[in-house]
């Protein structure tokens, strides 16, 4: 029960803070849409795809394997040698994302050029290397306090991190008078450096003060540089090919369109509206679980060193079936109010369309992120890269067949594809490792049920008070709540969740 106390008390904390930063970022994708509008926005995105590239081969994998290893020497009671190993990964990565925002800076025009296809991209590529370094120290960082198990020194460097960057970002836009999209890509770039800078200053404060807890105890020194090697190895190649395989896909994305006979402009409004407006929405709910997922690493890391199966499965199981009520819920209230989304956020009805055609995939999206990071805690890592690569090979090909013949409606079926075909194989990888099955009708069917009869129940009662189901955010969330709680409601009936669940729930949290 301390176990689940401490896990509880770090998942609460890096939920709320990470729902929060996620409130406050769709907010702000709100008003750049206002303010730079879809072609700014699809400007901004493409040059993110050479931004997240970036940010890859900088790190390396070395967070997941700091987490990995610094989780294992606290379980065997060497903490010592937990405080060693994060000094070398703070520095490995030090090297690394210097070398590579060295590389991008010098290399700015031919990456904007050739690969993006718009010069306008250069300074913001140049502007954007000076970042890496902080960024995947700050990553390293994270990864430490994940692993010690003590969230609350990442949780401030993000809000900071947020809060400069749209500060910076919104001063630089008041000189922007709606002509000048590098301009306006720059501004971002920029309030996106100011934030990594000074946020790591603040995490490695935190960092340096806490490493201090772990120099106690005897010491047994391990051959480091082999295990970060064994462990991060994997995880690079993977996310460096996936990566780059997914920024080729979104540098076809606008082309792909352009061929099919829509002109730069629209073409690059349109990928701007599913980057910028259509994802944050769906992207919204994985601020509930993605922190807390991440945090389930150590954990199963743990079990798996200790041999513990019995509460492996047991771990897996609730884990899962949790997973699977929260991502049928939120993913069922978003598909039935898609239309109020996107009219009450960006007074846009086809904004709001695609968001109706993306809202299932939700539950793919949660599903496959929470397997990958039960599946790394247990050191099949292989399998993810395995996947993941797939998943971005057949999305690339689908890209370049579809976009041209279909348009956006090639692209939206290849977001559908690559996602549901990565959830499958995850899945069904973990239900062999750990031996619990996926149960479809409890986990899927029944909540899948509930909540169709939850929105249809608000969406019913809210037009005969009300007039309109929803015409302003306030009344919005009102009717998110209400669809909610009796989605919840029904689950209790369906026998879906159990008394045991809230007793546990309630002593866990007591």
């Amino acid at each position: 029960m301390k176990k689940i106390k401490k896990f509880l008390f770090n998942a609460s904390l890096m939920v709320i803070t990470t729902v929060f930063l996620r409130i406050l970022s769709l907010w702000f994708s709100v008003y750049l849409s206002q303010k730079v509008g879809e072609e700014g926005l699809g400007l901004y995105s493409l040059t993110g795809s050479v931004y997240r590239l970036g940010i890859t081969l900088s790190s390396a994998g070395i967070g997941f394997a700091t987490t990995r290893i610094i989780a294992e020497e606290i379980e065997k009671k060497n903490p010592r040698e937990a405080a060693r190993a994060a000094e070398r990964c703070l520095l490995t990565s030090l090297i690394f994302g210097s070398i590579i925002a060295v590389t991008f800076f010098v290399f700015a025009n031919p990456i904007a050029s050739l690969f993006l296809g718009d010069i306008r991209t250069a300074a913001s590529i140049r502007m954007m290397s000076i970042s890496f370094p902080f960024i995947v120290m700050s990553g390293i960082i994270n990864a430490y306090f994940t692993a010690v198990g003590r969230m609350s020194g990442s949780a401030m460097p993000m809000l900071l991190d947020q809060f400069v960057r749209m500060g910076v970002t919104y001063f630089m836009l008041l000189k922007f008078d709606g002509s000048n999209l590098e301009y306006a890509c720059l501004s971002l770039i920029v309030g996106g450096i100011f934030a990594e800078i000074i946020s790591f200053a603040l995490g490695f404060f935190f960092y340096n003060n806490d490493r201090k807890k772990l120099f106690k105890g005897n010491h047994k020194k391990t051959a480091l540089a082999r295990r970060v090697s064994v462990i991060a190895l994997p995880v690079a190649v993977s996310s460096v090919i996936r990566t780059g395989l997914h920024s080729i896909e979104h540098m076809m994305i606008p082309s792909g369109l352009r061929k099919g006979g829509v002109d730069s402009s629209r073409a690059l409004g349109l990928y701007g509206m599913i980057t910028g407006m259509v994802f944050p929405v769906i992207m919204f709910p994985s601020a509930f679980l993605y922190a807390a997922s991440d945090l389930l690493i150590p954990e199963f890391s743990a079990c798996n060193a200790s041999g513990d199966t019995r509460r492996l499965k047991r771990l897996t199981a609730k884990v899962m079936q949790l997973t699977s009520f929260f991502a049928v819920g939120v993913s069922g209230v978003i598909f039935g109010f898609s239309s109020e989304i996107g009219e009450i956020f960006y007074n846009s009805d086809e904004c709001g369309f695609y968001i109706k055609v993306l809202a299932p995939l939700i539950v793919f999206m949660l599903y496959d992120h929470l397997a990958d990071a039960i599946l790394k805690g247990l050191g099949e890592q292989v399998s993810v890269v395995k996947y993941n690569i797939v998943d971005s090979v057949s999305s690339v090909l689908l890209v370049w067949l579809l976009v041209p013949v279909f348009g956006l409606g090639g692209y939206v079926f290849v977001v559908w594809f690559g996602e549901v075909l990565n959830c499958i194989m995850s899945s069904l990888k973990l239900a062999k490792r750990t031996r619990v099955p996926i149960r479809f009708i409890s986990w899927f069917f029944i909540p899948t049920l509930a909540v169709t009869l939850s929105v249809i129940i608000t969406r019913t009662v809210l037009t005969w008070l009300h007039g309109a189901v929803a015409t302003s955010l306030f009344t919005l969330i009102i009717a998110f709540v209400i669809s909610m709680l009796i989605y919840l409601l029904l689950l209790r009936i369906f026998r879906c969740v159990t008394l045991n669940d809230y007793k546990l729930l309630k002593k866990a949290f007591s």
